[in-house]
């Protein structure tokens, strides 16, 4: 794609992004905020800005004008949206999505624990997302059943899904961490997964 067409691209994304807006009552707080907020960020990942208004229009169920008056509503959309424009990984974004929508649905918005979430899933790398999915796989959630990890680089992974919370190591002290671990989902872990899995 040439330079002109690359440019013209970049321009009809805002476009398109603020006729959805101006066509969506109420949405329009939300987004001038962010624009306000946001400025630049919002001009140089456009594209990324669109998809994000893209889960407004493709979800009218959820996101319905009670909701986008809502402030805490508004204020939770330009927060999702400044870490949605600057992830670089489609997976992630996919988890952010996921975690705008369950907070767009909860009830308590206010105490909502977005910047949780939030912060959860910018410690993960895809290895790790993909990590838990495995797991998520081999495991009913429902039950506690014990996974072994053995090879050098998965103990890597589950030592950083330990370290946010996700997993629990559960490796006796006569085992050691010598033949790998034995982690089980962590009550955070399984509320979490939610956002993987949807």
């Amino acid at each position: 794609m040439d330079e002109i067409n690359k440019k013209l691209v970049k321009k009809s994304a805002i476009v398109i992004a603020d006729q959805i807006v101006s066509s969506t009552p109420f949405l329009n707080v939300a987004w001038g905020l962010a624009k306000a907020f946001l400025g630049t960020g919002i001009e140089m990942r456009q594209e990324r800005a669109l998809e994000f208004i893209e889960i407004i229009k493709d979800n009218p169920k959820i996101f319905i004008q009670d909701t986008l008056k809502e402030k805490t509503f508004q204020d939770g959309f330009v927060y999702i949206l400044e870490k949605y424009i600057r992830e670089r990984n489609e997976s992630k974004r996919i988890v952010l999505k996921n975690i705008f929508i369950r907070f767009t649905k909860s009830n308590d918005k206010k105490n909502y624990p977005l910047e949780k979430m939030i912060h959860t899933s910018n410690q993960l790398s895809e290895n790790d997302i993909n990590i838990l999915r495995n797991l998520i796989n081999e495991q009913t959630l429902g039950n506690n059943k014990i996974i072994k990890y053995g090879r050098d680089d998965d103990v890597i992974v589950i030592n950083n899904l330990i370290h946010a919370g996700l997993l629990k190591d559960i490796t006796s002290p006569q085992m050691g961490h010598g033949n790998g671990l034995l982690v089980k989902i962590s009550d955070f872990g399984k509320e979490f997964i939610e956002y993987i899995i949807k």
